[in-house]
């Protein structure tokens, strides 16, 4: 109901405003249709590099995770490394990081990995320091190694945190993979949106955007329905 009531306003608002500033939705949506190849394409190169960089960062932030649930020291030294990172802003480390490492695919994904590695990280080290203790004091007195412990008891209590983690990350990885795309300006919806801008073909950056908007809604979903076939895996109730 909310969309077509900002559909009719867009229809209205666009009849007495300068195409130039308001196309009508009908002109945004004929820019996607004349040009399908384009947008698909840009949507492939920017999905490759979201979930790309979405899997690095969830690798990594599991496995500082671990590091800091496993031993005090460690928690000491993850977070405040973690937290230090993300403070840096994506647009004020890209340009170096373009700069020394060039400006293909797998650095993009690199710089998206800096972006989802945070919230992955630290919704794991909540999720894996909430394992109840009895289980914990059992499977220490049967002689378990960390490594069994983590895999059989503390991943199992601490996925629906992961997850949470993974779906904010989700989220950044499509900010992080457009950034990254605008500062590289070497394909993907990023590109797209910089081209029209530059100019001035308005029509085609609302298409744009409105394909980014639609990009993350679909991303998210897929990260919303991976958890819950890893519940499901697991045993675990929605």
């Amino acid at each position: 109901m909310v969309s077509l009531v900002l559909l009719g306003w867009w229809h209205v608002a666009a009849a007495t405003t300068p195409r130039i500033l308001l196309p009508a939705p009908a002109a945004v949506v004929a820019t996607v249709i004349a040009e399908p190849s384009t947008f698909a394409r840009a949507v492939a190169i920017s999905g490759f590099t979201a979930a790309g960089g979405l899997g690095l960062g969830s690798v990594i932030g599991l496995g500082l995770a671990f590091v800091a649930v496993s031993s005090a020291p460690g928690r000491a030294v993850v977070e405040p490394t973690v937290v230090g990172f993300r403070i840096a802003p994506l647009t004020a480390v890209a340009p170096l990081v373009l700069l020394w490492f060039g400006t293909g695919v797998p650095v993009r994904v690199l710089l998206v990995s800096l972006m989802t590695t945070f919230p992955v990280t630290v919704a794991s080290i909540d999720g894996l320091a909430s394992t109840p203790q009895a289980s914990l004091d059992l499977l220490a007195s049967v002689g378990a190694s960390e490594w069994q412990t983590f895999r059989s008891v503390r991943v199992p209590a601490a996925l629906p945190s992961v997850f949470a983690g993974v779906k904010l990350g989700a989220a950044l990885a499509v900010t992080g993979t457009v950034v990254a795309e605008l500062l590289a300006l070497r394909g993907g919806l990023g590109a797209g949106v910089w081209e029209a801008g530059r100019f001035v073909r308005t029509a085609e950056l609302f298409a744009y955007l409105i394909v980014i908007a639609l990009f993350g809604v679909a991303f998210y979903g897929t990260a919303a329905l991976l958890e819950r076939a890893v519940r499901r895996r697991w045993g675990i109730a929605d």
